[in-house]
């Protein structure tokens, strides 16, 4: 790329300047003074103040933490998100404080025991897990559970930071990013989320920014290379398994790495090699694809202060095809393996038990969440005189169970598990 180009790519870099990335629900007065902060800069800075960040750290991401001290969680696989993210934007010049606030807050609306629990929460909303009620009824509108719409959520109404309004008050543009930064349908069918616009964010479109579109890409990157590895470090998947499989025999092709060919076994020297080569030629096929697409965009004279219409960060279509059968592979061996798959029915356990709990009783939930409720609705009782009937049957209910279960760490969901269901003395 000539340097000319070079410099063309700053177009479309998110403008630290730019109104309709910064605009916040609640205007701000800009900080002044020597450590004046970039508002994105600002946006992390309060991510990463925030409850829901430090309890990704309890969360799991595919293997279970309970199983060794060195297999990733929410929180990891966050950090190498934003790691990878970073590399490729600061190699096309991007706004390296908007990738950064994105991808710490991409997750937080993720639930204890990884995807199983999301899973969980979106069946009970639409019925297909029975908690013994007529949800039906109750959620006839059509709510459903999604983990980016859920991390919009957190920040834009359940975490708190000033008594004035709930939220943390982000930029539009770190929003955006957050709830594109995967899917905005659940099997091609669009989510509802209770008392929410998210059509502001063009649902059908992908991110408007390079910045978010660069955090989706690096999440594939990390998913596809780390939780390989754990799944190699957890014995779930070997060697064996994923020898022939196209990717890996690629990248070791590129790298001239070279395996033991009357083994099945793999050193955790070759592992590593293997999966820190398998990083950064993914970061590089994104870079030359990206590349190539930005100079069609400006070409085309697309440019547009640092938002887009069309998706220009990707993998070329060699590399994507590939990465593709990958996941599958490993969705063949690890998510539906032996051991994930106790996991996932016991977590798929607990999250039915907690709900039902709550609904079924609603004096169960503590103080702050049924406050939370009251706040919400408008409606003003005590403990004494609470109709839980009139609550369990109230949509808005649900959608605050569901928030209370959602937010909870793997730990905190089983110590609730074990209050609600166990006597005392056990």
């Amino acid at each position: 790329m000539e340097c000319n180009e070079v410099n063309d790519m700053d177009l479309y870099a998110a403008d630290n300047e730019n109104m309709h990335l910064i605009a916040r629900v609640h205007p701000e007065k800009r900080e002044s003074g020597i450590c004046k902060r970039d508002p994105f800069q600002r946006d992390r800075d309060r991510i990463m103040h925030s409850r829901a960040f430090r309890r990704m750290m309890h969360k799991t991401q595919v293997v279970n933490a309970n199983m060794g001290d060195h297999y990733r969680n929410r929180l990891t696989h966050t950090l190498e998100v934003s790691q990878i993210a970073r590399s490729i934007g600061k190699a096309l010049h991007l706004n390296d404080e908007l990738i950064e606030a994105i991808a710490l807050g991409h997750d937080l609306g993720h639930t204890p025991f990884g995807h199983v629990g999301e899973r969980a929460l979106d069946d009970i909303l639409t019925g297909k897990i029975d908690i013994e009620y007529d949800v039906k009824k109750v959620l006839a509108h059509g709510e459903r559970f999604k983990h980016n719409f859920q991390s919009v959520r957190v920040v834009e109404s359940l975490e708190d930071r000033c008594e004035e309004y709930s939220g943390l008050n982000l930029t539009f543009a770190v929003r955006e990013g957050i709830l594109k930064h995967t899917k905005t349908k659940i099997d091609g069918e669009k989510v509802v989320y209770y008392n929410s616009d998210y059509e502001q964010y063009n649902l059908e479109a992908p991110s408007c920014t390079l910045e978010g579109q660069t955090v989706a890409i690096a999440d594939e990157i990390a998913q596809c290379s780390h939780d390989l590895e754990d799944g190699f470090r957890s014995g779930i998947i070997t060697w064996k398994d994923i020898k022939n499989d196209g990717l890996i025999n690629h990248v070791q092709r590129y790298y001239s790495i070279e395996t033991p060919k009357d083994t099945d076994m793999m050193t955790y020297i070759l592992r590593n090699s293997i999966i820190k080569h398998l990083v950064g030629y993914l970061i590089n096929d994104v870079y030359e694809s990206s590349i190539e697409n930005i100079k069609k965009e400006i070409q085309n004279g697309e440019t547009n202060n640092g938002e887009l219409k069309n998706l220009v960060i990707n993998f070329s279509e060699k590399v994507h095809s590939l990465v593709k059968k990958c996941a599958n592979t490993m969705n063949e061996y690890i998510i539906n393996s032996e051991m994930i798959s106790v996991s996932d029915a016991k977590a798929e356990y607990f999250i039915k038990q907690l709900f039902k709990a709550y609904v079924h009783h609603p004096k169960q939930l503590p103080d702050y969440i049924l406050n939370r409720y009251q706040k919400q609705t408008g409606k003003k009782f005590t403990r004494a005189k609470i109709n839980e009937d009139e609550v369990r049957a109230d949509p808005i209910f649900w959608r605050i169970v569901c928030d209370h279960i959602s937010g909870m760490t793997d730990q905190f969901a089983s110590r609730e598990y074990k209050r609600l269901y166990m006597p005392d003395y056990v």
